[in-house]
């Protein structure tokens, strides 16, 4: 009996050995655990990290702008810091020399603005004003009338703004100007230009593709860097899983994720294009190192990316696959996966880490006639950055104007998030005043439809008319679902809107100063859309 009972404990610990060495294996195989965690992640981080400073120091940190201040920025380094800082020189200051100069800012490339603003927000610099140039105003400026962000600054021959052919000019258009604080103008034009960008395969490649047969566009192969890139250009815009080319674009990652959880691009699995996902999923509120994206034997894009590092903390571009040695070792997959490590690691983007630092000072200089103290400016400029309500092309809001009853309409289908339907809106309205090319047919007849507005007759609606007090507020009670409440309400001798203005002061609705009867300015506006809209999420 004891024999056969020794004999059990070596067969067990043989086979426990067994288990262990194979576990080792595998994992030695991956090259990094497969419960790695994000305190995993931050040691990691940190060799990097100590990689830049060491092998940067005696340059004074030349060189750290653009790319490598954004992961350092996302782990807490200050590059323009003391830590950051020889002999009063650091890396802003050797990139604000350049740009003075024009060195690395070519103007018949947009990019170079591009990347030189996200560095400058990296390095905590003011974008609007670093080596003589406002950054920001010369990358709003670039937006072509059809919303494209164009491939040029300024073309050599006319001195303006070209160019339509790259998308990437286009995503980094709208990233550079989300790290600076700012909402993107023409935002609708923007996102559609994008749109149409998509392929059959639901992905995205760097640049526009021409071919005289239309089923030429059925064979191109889209790349899983630039699909990621547009994923992060929709998430700033706005737009999520809802959004069908999102939805696609994200199957497109899915379909082209590797076992091991990570990726490849251009027939090679690299650091870089796990960073690149990274970076989108956690724009989109997704989580790279959820179950969603860990595939059954553990890995997932951070897993993956990080079996790229090099014992000094760098990052190689490509491994040899049959015993895992690094080939080469590269600068930009070393930028790339810092920054991906940042926003794995507190699982939020890094570009959205330096909008929030700079969207208060952006506010600020947004409008030049609507500034913080006045009335709703809060409330204004969060419906701006949800691209709810805009200002004028001219650089001003006008909050004392007031708001047409047209105006109204395309508010409120904004702010109740009907676009969509409004673009498919097809159908003529039945009022005489309101034909199939009015600007705002499509907003009038989405919420006439649902029972939210009606004319001013059986067949007008008077579009131009300033909305008044009492018809702002019976549009709202009745767009919160409110109206049954309202009818009850009713005093007769009161006037028909009375139910209504009762409802609305109970749920706060009422601005201050409210009048029933006087035109509702843009501020005022804004400052009832934003209780409404509070009032929806109760």
């Amino acid at each position: 009996m004891k024999m056969k009972r020794k004999g059990i404990i070596r067969f067990l610990t043989l086979f426990f050995t067994l288990v262990m060495i194979i576990n080792n294996t595998v994992l030695n195989v991956y090259g990094i655990q497969t419960n790695f965690t994000r305190k995993d992640l931050y040691k990691a981080a940190q060799k990097t990290i100590k990689y830049y400073y060491d092998n940067y120091k005696d340059k004074e940190f030349r060189g750290l702008l653009d790319w490598p201040a954004l992961g350092l920025f996302g782990f807490g380094e200050d590059v323009s810091g003391p830590k950051w800082t020889v002999n009063g020189k650091n890396a802003a200051y050797w990139r604000e020399m350049e740009v003075r100069k024009g060195i690395r800012l070519s103007k018949v490339k947009n990019t170079d603005f591009q990347r030189t603003i996200i560095g400058v927000c990296a390095a905590g610099k003011d974008p609007r004003d670093f080596g003589g140039l406002n950054l920001v105003e010369i990358e709003k400026s670039t937006m072509l009338p059809n919303g494209h962000f164009a491939d040029s600054v300024a073309d050599n021959k006319t001195g303006k703004p070209i160019g339509e052919d790259l998308i990437n000019a286009h995503i980094f258009g709208v990233i550079s100007l989300h790290c600076a604080g700012e909402p993107i103008p023409n935002r609708d034009k923007c996102l559609e230009w994008l749109e149409k960008q998509q392929h059959s395969d639901g992905g995205f490649t760097w640049d526009v593709k021409y071919f005289d047969d239309p089923e030429d566009y059925k064979l191109v192969e889209s790349d899983v860097d630039m699909t990621a890139a547009a994923l992060m250009a929709f998430a700033i815009l706005g737009e999520d899983e809802s959004n069908p080319v999102v939805a696609r674009a994200l199957q497109f990652l899915h379909d082209r994720q590797l076992d091991n959880g990570g990726f490849h691009s251009w027939g090679t699995e690299n650091p870089e294009s796990c960073s690149w996902v990274i970076l989108a999923l956690t724009l989109l509120g997704q989580d790279p190192m959820g179950k969603e994206w860990t595939k059954p034997g553990g890995g997932n894009p951070v897993t993956a990316m990080m079996r790229f590092q090099l014992k000094d903390g760098s990052f190689t571009h490509v491994l040899n696959e049959e015993d895992m040695l690094p080939i080469y070792d590269n600068g930009m997959s070393t930028e790339q996966a810092l920054y991906g490590m940042a926003s794995a690691y507190h699982n939020k983007c890094v570009f959205d880490m330096l909008h929030e630092k700079y969207r208060p000072e952006a506010e600020k200089k947004l409008f030049s006639d609507y500034k913080p103290g006045q009335f709703a400016f809060k409330e204004t400029m969060d419906l701006v950055y949800d691209y709810v309500l805009s200002g004028y092309p001219d650089g001003t809001f006008r909050p004392n104007k007031p708001v047409t009853r047209a105006e109204f309409t395309s508010i409120l289908v904004n702010a109740l998030g009907l676009k969509r339907e409004k673009k498919k809106y097809r159908a003529s309205n039945k009022f005489n005043d309101i034909d199939e090319n009015h600007w705002a047919n499509g907003s009038i007849g989405v919420c006439a439809s649902r029972g939210f507005v009606k004319g001013v007759s059986e067949k007008s609606f008077s579009p131009d008319s300033y909305i008044t007090g009492e018809q702002l507020m019976t549009i709202l009670v009745k767009a919160a679902g409110l109206e049954n409440e309202a009818r009850k309400k009713k005093v007769k001798g009161k006037g028909w809107a009375f139910g209504y203005i009762q409802v609305a002061k109970e749920k706060g609705l009422l601005f201050k100063g409210f009048n029933s009867k006087k035109a509702v300015n843009r501020a005022q506006c804004a400052w009832c859309i934003a209780k409404f809209r509070n009032l929806l999420k109760k």
